[in-house]
C-alpha cells in the first residue's frame, strides 16, 4: 500500500473542498482531486479514497479510475468507478475502494468530482493505492494487435458509455438485443427465414466492419460452429481463422491470442451465474491488446423494469447480469460498446422463451 498525492495531476488547482489542493481556482468548480498517472504492478489493484471529518448537507461524489498507455496517442479510458453519497448531519469519515485489474505498460490515475450541487467541508483527504505484491501466477502477456490504436468510428457512441439511447441498428451495432424488426430486416435482405443464427452472424460481421476490423490477414478466433456461408465470408475478407470448441473454455495460461474473437452460436445452458461470467471472461481473454470480441448470449426477457436484486439467481442470463458483466469488463481493462436493451414486446423470442443479446468489447 502506498500513499498517493491526491492533487499531483493539477497541483495548482484548488479542490472543491476548501483548504485542499493548489492556490488557483480550478476551471471546474466540481473538481475534488486528480492523481498523476502511475505505473501499477500487474494484477488486482485498487485505489482508496479517505475523507476524514466530513461535514456535508448535500452532495454526491463521482470517483473514477482512468488508464492510459504512455506514448500511445490515445485518450485515457475508464476502467473503474464508484459513487459516494456525502450527506451527513454530523462529522463523519468516508472511505471508498475502486478496484481494477492493472496491466503491464498501462498507467492509472484516480479522479474525483462532484455531481451537480454540493456543500461539504472536511478535515482531511487521503488517497491510497493497493497493488499486487507480485506473487500471483505468471500468465502469458497478450500481444498487441496491429489495430491497437484505430480511429474511433464516427457513427457509434464511444465505448464505456454503457447505455445506448437511440434504437440499435444492424448496420452499426452496439451491444444489443435481437428484435423482431431486425429479424424481418434480415429476412428481406438475405431472402431467408431470418433465423437467430442469421442475426448472430450478421451482427458479428457488421461489428467487425463498424469497429475497424477490416485489415486482411487479421487473426480471428471462431468459438463453436458457424454456417458455411459465414465461414466463406471470413475467407473472402482475407482473415486467418482458428476454430475452437466452446467447451471447455481456455484457461488464463493459454497462449492462443487473436485480433478478434467471435462466438455466434452463443453462451447458453450454463446454470451457474459465476460460471457464466468465467466463460465470458475466458474467451475475451484470448484477445490481443486492441482486439475485438463479439459474444452472443441467450437471455430471458423481463416484462417489467430491471430487478434491483443484485444477485443472478436462476439458470438463465438476465438484463441485470449482462449489465454487471459490462461493469466487470471495464474493471478488467476492456472497453464495452454501449448496451441497448429493447422493450420485451419488441424482442424476438424462441420457442423456449429466450432472446439473444450480443456483447461487444475491446481489450485495451
Amino acid at each position: 500500500m502506498r500513499d498517493v498525492d491526491p492533487f499531483s495531476y493539477w497541483p495548482e488547482h484548488s479542490s472543491a473542498i476548501r483548504g485542499f489542493g493548489g492556490s488557483n481556482l480550478s476551471p471546474d468548480p466540481r473538481y475534488l482531486f486528480h492523481t498523476n498517472y502511475l505505473e501499477v504492478r500487474p494484477g488486482p489493484a485498487s485505489y482508496e479514497l479517505k475523507i476524514s471529518g466530513g461535514r456535508a448537507s448535500y452532495g454526491e461524489l463521482m470517483i473514477r479510475v482512468h488508464a492510459v498507455r504512455p506514448d500511445s496517442g490515445q485518450d485515457a479510458s475508464l476502467v473503474g468507478g464508484a459513487r459516494l453519497n456525502l450527506v451527513a448531519e454530523e462529522l463523519q469519515d468516508y472511505a471508498v475502494h475502486v478496484r481494477f485489474a492493472a496491466q503491464r505498460g498501462v498507467h492509472y490515475a484516480f479522479y474525483g468530482y462532484f455531481l451537480e450541487e454540493f456543500q461539504i467541508n472536511a478535515d482531511g483527504l487521503r488517497v491510497l493505492l493497493n497493488e499486487s505484491e507480485g506473487d500471483e501466477e505468471i500468465y502469458p502477456e497478450p500481444p498487441r494487435s496491429v489495430l491497437a490504436y484505430p480511429e474511433a468510428p464516427g457513427d457509434v457512441r464511444p465505448p464505456n458509455a454503457l447505455v445506448h439511447v437511440i434504437p440499435p441498428r444492424l448496420a452499426a451495432p452496439v451491444s444489443q438485443a435481437c428484435t423482431a424488426a431486425q429479424l424481418s430486416e434480415l429476412k428481406a435482405k438475405l431472402h431467408s427465414v431470418g433465423s437467430f443464427n442469421d442475426w448472430a452472424e450478421a451482427l458479428c460481421m457488421n461489428a467487425l466492419s463498424t469497429y475497424g476490423m477490416n485489415v486482411p490477414a487479421l487473426e480471428g478466433l471462431m468459438v463453436g460452429p458457424c454456417s458455411d456461408r459465414f465461414s466463406e465470408l471470413m475467407t473472402q475478407c482475407g482473415f486467418s481463422m482458428t476454430h475452437m470448441d466452446a467447451d471447455p473454455p481456455p484457461t488464463p495460461k493459454s497462449d492462443v491470442f487473436a485480433d478478434f474473437v467471435l462466438w455466434p452460436e452463443g453462451l447458453h445452458g450454463e446454470p451457474d451465474a459465476e460460471r457464466r461470467w468465467d466463460i465470458c471472461k475466458a474467451w475475451l481473454g484470448r484477445l490481443k491488446i486492441g482486439g475485438l470480441g463479439v459474444i452472443v448470449v441467450y437471455f430471458r426477457p423481463e416484462n417489467g423494469p430491471p430487478r434491483s436484486n443484485p444477485t443472478d439467481d436462476g439458470d438463465s442470463v438476465t438484463r441485470n447480469e449482462i449489465g454487471r458483466w459490462a461493469l466487470r469488463l471495464i474493471g478488467e481493462g476492456y472497453s464495452v460498446a454501449p448496451l441497448a436493451f429493447s422493450s420485451a414486446e419488441d424482442l424476438a423470442v424462441d420457442n423456449d422463451g429466450f432472446s439473444r443479446f450480443v456483447l461487444i468489447a475491446s481489450r485495451k
